[in-house]
Protein backbone atom coordinates (compact mmCIF):
# COMPACT_ATOMS: atom_id res chain seq x y z
CA UNK A 1 0.00 0.00 0.00
CA UNK A 2 1.64 3.43 -1.10
CA UNK A 3 -0.74 5.78 1.29
CA UNK A 4 -0.97 4.34 4.83
CA UNK A 5 -2.74 7.61 6.13
CA UNK A 6 -5.97 6.64 3.64
CA UNK A 7 -6.85 3.51 5.61
CA UNK A 8 -8.91 4.25 8.49
CA UNK A 9 -7.32 3.47 11.97
CA UNK A 10 -10.01 3.17 14.16
CA UNK A 11 -9.62 1.85 17.68
CA UNK A 12 -12.21 -1.32 18.72
CA UNK A 13 -13.20 -0.21 22.21
CA UNK A 14 -14.07 3.24 21.18
CA UNK A 15 -16.31 1.94 18.44
CA UNK A 16 -18.34 -0.36 20.93
CA UNK A 17 -19.48 2.77 22.17
CA UNK A 18 -20.70 4.83 19.50
CA UNK A 19 -24.11 3.48 19.67
CA UNK A 20 -24.77 4.02 23.48
CA UNK A 21 -23.51 7.32 23.07
CA UNK A 22 -25.85 8.21 19.72
CA UNK A 23 -28.64 6.79 21.81
CA UNK A 24 -27.79 9.27 24.75
CA UNK A 25 -27.43 11.71 22.33
CA UNK A 26 -30.98 11.17 20.84
CA UNK A 27 -32.24 11.03 25.03
CA UNK A 28 -31.13 14.20 25.33
CA UNK A 29 -32.47 16.00 22.20
CA UNK A 30 -36.00 14.80 23.15
CA UNK A 31 -35.40 15.95 26.70
CA UNK A 32 -34.71 19.28 25.35
CA UNK A 33 -37.46 19.42 22.94
CA UNK A 34 -40.00 18.05 25.82
CA UNK A 35 -38.93 20.90 28.11
CA UNK A 36 -39.25 23.34 25.23
CA UNK A 37 -42.93 22.27 24.52
CA UNK A 38 -44.08 21.90 28.04
CA UNK A 39 -42.61 25.85 28.56
CA UNK A 40 -44.15 27.14 25.65
CA UNK A 41 -47.31 25.87 26.69
CA UNK A 42 -48.17 22.41 25.54
CA UNK A 43 -50.05 19.75 27.44
CA UNK A 44 -48.29 16.09 28.08
CA UNK A 45 -50.40 14.65 25.72
CA UNK A 46 -49.53 17.25 22.33
CA UNK A 47 -45.91 16.51 23.84
CA UNK A 48 -45.73 13.01 23.52
CA UNK A 49 -47.44 13.26 19.97
CA UNK A 50 -45.19 15.82 18.69
CA UNK A 51 -42.47 13.89 19.81
CA UNK A 52 -43.51 10.21 19.05
CA UNK A 53 -44.25 11.86 15.31
CA UNK A 54 -40.83 13.55 15.11
CA UNK A 55 -39.14 10.17 15.96
CA UNK A 56 -40.99 8.40 13.26
CA UNK A 57 -40.24 10.64 10.34
CA UNK A 58 -36.23 10.94 11.59
CA UNK A 59 -36.55 7.09 11.62
CA UNK A 60 -39.23 6.13 8.69
CA UNK A 61 -36.50 3.62 7.44
CA UNK A 62 -34.92 2.04 10.39
CA UNK A 63 -36.10 0.96 13.80
CA UNK A 64 -36.37 4.15 16.40
CA UNK A 65 -33.44 3.87 18.86
CA UNK A 66 -35.99 4.84 21.52
CA UNK A 67 -38.87 3.00 22.65
CA UNK A 68 -42.25 4.26 23.27
CA UNK A 69 -42.02 3.50 26.72
CA UNK A 70 -38.66 5.35 27.25
CA UNK A 71 -40.80 8.33 25.53
CA UNK A 72 -43.43 8.18 28.30
CA UNK A 73 -40.85 8.66 30.75
CA UNK A 74 -38.84 11.38 29.14
CA UNK A 75 -42.15 13.87 28.79
CA UNK A 76 -43.05 12.66 32.29
CA UNK A 77 -39.66 13.52 33.59
CA UNK A 78 -39.99 17.25 31.52
CA UNK A 79 -43.43 17.88 32.83
CA UNK A 80 -42.27 16.47 36.60
CA UNK A 81 -39.64 18.37 36.81
CA UNK A 82 -41.34 21.55 35.59
CA UNK A 83 -43.82 21.58 38.36
CA UNK A 84 -40.46 21.76 40.78
CA UNK A 85 -39.45 24.65 39.54
CA UNK A 86 -41.68 27.76 41.57
CA UNK A 87 -42.90 30.42 38.98
CA UNK A 88 -41.95 34.00 40.70
CA UNK A 89 -43.53 37.13 38.42
CA UNK A 90 -40.53 39.79 38.56
CA UNK A 91 -36.49 39.32 38.99
CA UNK A 92 -34.86 39.49 41.97
CA UNK A 93 -35.42 41.75 44.37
Amino acid sequence: MAFDWMEPKRNPTHVKTLAAKREAMYRGELAERAALLQRLGHDKGAVRARLAANLEWDFEATASPIPGGDLDAIVDRAFGAAKAIPKHKGGSK
